[in-house]
């Protein structure tokens, strides 16, 4: 019988089904990047729910799993291997590569086997979650089960809470540093609010050198870069913004909207099988915004922009309704397969 934190491990795991099963050489490099990164954060959320929740990423989490024996050596090295794909694909040259592919798959098939008990003999085995059909936007996450606290001698509890306040002093600066808008961010999307494209570069460029691990400025960089055609730069800069913070919705719709504005650029080249990629494509980032944040209109709107790119037009017209008017509404009137680009996301 799996307990508590197998079940939440377990859960996680199998929800990263359909991305595994769309991982494909075939595909366009940046759709398989964007997967992988988000099969690694998947990964990390089944391993720190093994611990009962937890802090640690990369290297120190697979350290303490290892530590407690709460997985093998062979599934440690497979984490390893996985970690090193995700770190690679933190340059902005790089494609993975057929065998990138199959470490993410591998690593899920050894989770999946270590973390499910075995069956005792004479019983039947447990079954994991059954399938659900996914629907346009699935329901949040649910939350990992928490454990009830033990009983504790007052002198442990003074020092508990002494240590909760340092950890939510810590939890606060770092989100600061995450998530504080520095000057030169400001400047930059100032800048790129008046369309002075140039200036809001270096002032973002400036922002990231200096905030390694802020996300905010490669999306605008990122924006930038597909407002100018650019589209290797950004998906490059879209890449890292998601690397480093995999829960932004605004990073998620960006990834959309570029998918959005490439297809229309194969589109308006007479390259449908590549637009159809890339609106589908669309249509996922789109979906995984909005499974972070299910009230964000934009997405929404966009959404039913690439469904309807897609021929799918009763569930765009479902979306387009719930989104109201706005810029996408003549993004959507423009999505007839086989005809021009439509026009840009913003």
């Amino acid at each position: 019988m799996t307990d508590p934190n197998q079940r939440a491990a377990l859960s996680a795991l199998d929800a990263a089904r359909p991305t595994l099963d769309r991982l494909n050489v075939a595909r366009h490099p940046e759709e398989n990047a964007a997967d992988l990164v988000e099969l690694w954060t998947t990964a990390e959320t089944a391993l720190r729910s093994l611990l009962g929740g937890s802090t640690l990423t990369g290297q120190p989490l697979i350290r303490e799993l290892r530590q407690r024996e709460l997985i093998s050596l062979e599934q440690a090295h497979s984490l390893l291997e996985f970690l090193a794909v995700r770190e690679r694909l933190q340059r902005s040259d790089y494609q993975p590569s057929d065998q990138d592919l199959t470490v993410a798959r591998e690593v899920f098939l050894a989770l999946g086997q270590g973390v499910r008990p075995a069956a005792t003999p004479g019983a039947p085995a447990p079954a994991g979650p059954a399938p659900i059909a996914a629907p346009p936007v699935a329901a949040d996450a649910a939350a990992v089960p928490l454990t009830a606290p033990a009983p504790t001698a007052p002198g442990l509890t003074i020092a508990l809470i002494v240590i909760a306040l340092i950890l939510a002093l810590g939890g606060g600066y770092y989100w600061y540093r995450s998530n504080g808008r520095s000057p030169d961010l400001d400047a930059g999307i100032a800048a790129y609010g008046a369309g002075q494209l140039e200036a809001a570069r270096t002032s973002l460029e400036k922002a990231a050198r200096e905030n390694p691990e802020q996300a905010l400025p490669h999306v605008y960089l990122g924006r930038i870069a597909r407002d100018q055609g650019d589209y290797a730069t950004a998906g490059a800069e879209l890449r890292t913004a998601i690397g480093l913070d995999p829960r932004s919705a605004i990073a998620q719709r960006e990834l959309g909207a570029f998918f959005l504005a490439r297809g229309g650029h194969f589109l308006s080249q007479g390259r449908a099988d590549l637009a159809a990629e890339d609106f589908d494509a669309a249509r996922r980032a789109y979906v995984r915004a909005l499974q972070i944040a299910p009230t964000d209109t934009a997405a929404q709107g966009y959404l039913g922009c690439a469904l309807a790119h897609l021929g799918r037009a009763s569930e765009a017209a479902t979306w387009l309704a719930r989104a109201g008017q706005g810029p996408w509404s003549a993004c959507a009137s423009s999505s007839v397969p086989g005809t021009g680009a439509a026009p840009q996301p913003r």
